[in-house]
């Protein structure tokens, strides 16, 4: 079956057309997704490519193959640049200037001054090889979030090869002075290289779609479940982990240490420094906890100036050591926020309990909560145990 090449651009506008229109819908909605709106450029960008072919057949070939290809070099381009984006790879200026501006003058070159149609198929057709395989690595090396993302980049990544091989055979053919210009007579490489690309950007659109909406819902879910200023875990997170985490525990750990941590005079830092300082010193705490306790331990702030350290299997004298040691580090680095001479210091209850269990957490934390109460009424900086722990403490002194 034979297809027009003009057909197949017909098509290859109203499809990249239509995905830069998605594109940049989702781009409004996912503003904080980046790469989208960039995606959506690039879509818009091809589009433009293959309008030209379609509107400008009756020009000279030079101006109309220029336009047609630096639309085409510049789609691509944004294509892997959105990319890069998406993963967090933002590319320099200069990167961008040196993946652009050569393809760009060798386009230019050999339309104009060198009219070197096969010299210019083979060169833009391996920067194009280049740059797409270039995209699937990106791809394959940076979206492993979660298993519908991997399996969306994957047929991503298929599909470039696809588009990869028939691209190759194209550059050959081009390079042989085998292919007619676009809109002359039939030649299947030619028709089948943009039939693949069709297939592309008709699959290629939804999967990037499909890769924004899952990014979307994932920082929905971090938002969610985790405090914005200090990346820990919010009281939702930490309750959702300990629902995940307290059936497992309950067969490998014999105890459940709560701890209570709250920032003395928190409005003081606030009243004479402002409320950056006192953020600054939010963080400051957030970063010491987690850089003094265990991985596998639970780190949330639970308001404010107060956080929550859920600890399996730690003995109560020595989560009282730690909870002295962690004093003496916070009051040291806060004199590196250059908030006066004088530390900030901390106040923390500890409660212990054999019973792990969502129960368990909720009548200990309450009592590492008034074991903290009575921290700040003995005059704070100081580190109290609740009453009910006092009687495991003795047992393993």
């Amino acid at each position: 079956m034979q297809v027009h090449d003009l057909t197949l651009m017909l098509s290859l506008w109203i499809a990249s057309l239509t995905g830069a229109t998605l594109l940049f819908v989702i781009s409004k909605m996912t503003q904080t997704i980046t790469g989208t709106r960039v995606w959506s450029l690039a879509m818009l960008l091809l589009s433009c490519a293959y309008l030209s072919q379609l509107t400008m057949q009756n020009l000279e070939v030079q101006w109309r193959v220029l336009t047609f290809n630096t639309f085409l070099i510049l789609g691509h381009s944004a294509w892997l640049i959105g990319t890069w984006q998406f993963v967090k790879r933002t590319p320099t200026r200069q990167k961008i200037v040196w993946l652009i501006l050569p393809v760009l003058l060798i386009s230019w070159l050999t339309a104009t001054l060198i009219p070197e149609r096969e010299l210019r198929i083979t060169l833009i057709g391996i920067w194009l090889i280049a740059v797409r395989c270039h995209y699937a690595w990106v791809l394959y090396k940076h979206t492993r979030q979660d298993r519908n993302e991997f399996l969306a980049a994957r047929i991503a990544i298929g599909l470039v090869f696809l588009e990869v091989f028939f691209s190759v055979l194209y550059t050959l053919q081009g390079a042989l002075g085998n292919l007619p210009q676009i809109g002359g007579a039939f030649n299947w490489v030619a028709g089948y290289t943009w039939l693949a690309a069709l297939l592309g950007i008709l699959a290629g659109a939804p999967i990037l779609l499909l890769l924004s909406a899952g990014r979307f819902v994932k920082e929905l879910e971090f938002a969610a479940n985790h405090d914005l200023l200090t990346g820990l875990l919010n009281r939702r997170g930490l309750a959702r982990h300990l629902n995940e985490l307290l059936p497992l525990s309950k067969r490998k750990c014999d105890s459940l240490t709560v701890m209570m941590i709250d920032l003395d005079h928190f409005k003081r830092v606030n009243d004479l420094y402002g409320h950056h300082s006192g953020d600054r010193a939010i963080v400051c705490i957030a970063q010491v906890l987690q850089n003094q306790f265990r991985s596998a331990d639970l780190l949330a702030r639970w308001g404010g100036e107060e956080f929550c350290l859920v600890l399996f299997d730690m003995q109560p004298d020595m989560a009282v050591a730690c909870a002295n040691k962690l004093q003496s580090t916070f009051a040291q680095h806060s004199l590196q926020l250059g908030l006066g001479k004088t530390p900030l210091t901390i106040s923390i209850g500890i409660a212990c309990s054999r019973e792990i269990s969502q129960q368990g957490f909720e009548t200990t934390q309450n009592q590492a909560d008034s074991a903290l109460y009575d921290a700040k009424h003995a005059g704070r900086n100081c580190v109290k145990v609740a009453s009910m722990t006092l009687s495991l403490l003795e047992d393993t002194l």
